[in-house]
């Protein structure tokens, strides 16, 4: 770790207005949230080529009954509900 980049961050962070402060924080949630989109979609193409159907399909089926209830879907149902929350927050 870089001790001194590390102290010379804090000090500009400090060192900004309340303004300032909130835009940064914008922009850091803004990147990390990205970054979990882009992680969930991944996961979720992974179940799509793995079992040949899309996550909508896949989901509205697993939701009826209408197909197993593996691991895999349990996971792949908790992903999607994720992306889709993901979704919503962003509209």
């Amino acid at each position: 770790m870089n001790q001194k980049l590390v102290e010379s961050l804090a000090q500009i962070i400090l060192s900004l207005s309340d303004e300032e402060r909130h835009l940064l924080e914008s922009k850091v949630e803004n990147h990390v949230g990205s970054d979990a989109e882009t992680d969930l979609a991944a996961r979720l193409k992974g179940f799509e080529d793995k079992y040949q159907m899309t996550s909508e399909d896949f989901y509205r089926r697993f939701q009826a009954g209408a197909i197993g209830d593996s691991a895999d879907f349990f996971e792949w149902n908790t992903y999607y509900e994720m992306w889709n929350a993901a979704q919503v927050q962003v509209l």
